[in-house]
């Protein structure tokens, strides 16, 4: 199969930067994603070819197009839930709310990176310990924003869904547990009240 690259720019997004869009004669594995309904279609170099789903690919999350009207086409009548855009204005505000939604991922992915490496509580010196406090405080509060809207994200892109569910939910979890342990080090160990960011901590999964 053909990669994407410099002198090789991907046929359905016209990806460059890297090696991981793939492509031949019967599919495209596009890793950019895409905002198109299952069954819908694009023009590469005058033929057109379907979307599939978002499954392919070695991680499972790789856009899937095959020539329109390839045998087996069919699967991706298989599973619609939400309507097709009708107009250009439709199609652009699902892909404006797919990008948002995407950064916010990123967003909240970074936050709880930042709290998970956190030096431990004992050893962690007096601004290492604020440092690490404030990173949970701010991973709760991206989690408890993000909470909200996860059904409309998960319903309106289930590309999405596919790809950052579970690591979404070991997230959430994860938090809860690291909030939990803020809570008892403040409480215990400094001797303080416990402060309301971190009661929300605790609380809020």
């Amino acid at each position: 199969m053909k990669s994407s690259g410099r002198n090789s720019p991907c046929p359905a997004c016209g990806r460059v930067k890297d090696a991981d869009c793939r492509w031949d004669d019967t599919k495209i594995l596009c890793h950019t994603g895409t905002d198109l309904k299952p069954g819908q279609t694009i023009e590469v170099d005058g033929k057109r070819w379907a979307f599939i789903h978002h499954k392919g690919g070695y991680s499972g999350c790789a856009a899937v197009f095959k020539p329109d009207g390839y045998q087996g086409n069919t699967e991706w009548k298989r599973g619609l839930q939400r309507p097709t855009p009708n107009t250009p204005q439709e199609l652009a505000a699902l892909q404006t709310s797919r990008h948002q939604w995407s950064d916010v991922l990123d967003h909240f992915f970074a936050a709880f990176d930042i709290a998970w490496n956190a030096p431990d509580f004992y050893s962690a010196k007096p601004d290492e310990l604020k440092a690490a406090f404030d990173s949970i405080n701010d991973a709760q509060a991206k989690a408890v924003g993000l909470s909200r809207h996860l059904q409309t994200i998960w319903r309106e892109h289930p590309d999405l869904k596919h790809c950052h569910k579970l690591r979404v939910d070991h997230c959430l979890k994860s938090i809860a547990h690291m909030a939990e342990d803020a809570r008892q080090f403040q409480q215990f160990e400094l001797g303080t009240p416990c402060p309301v960011a971190v009661r929300a901590i605790a609380e809020g999964l």
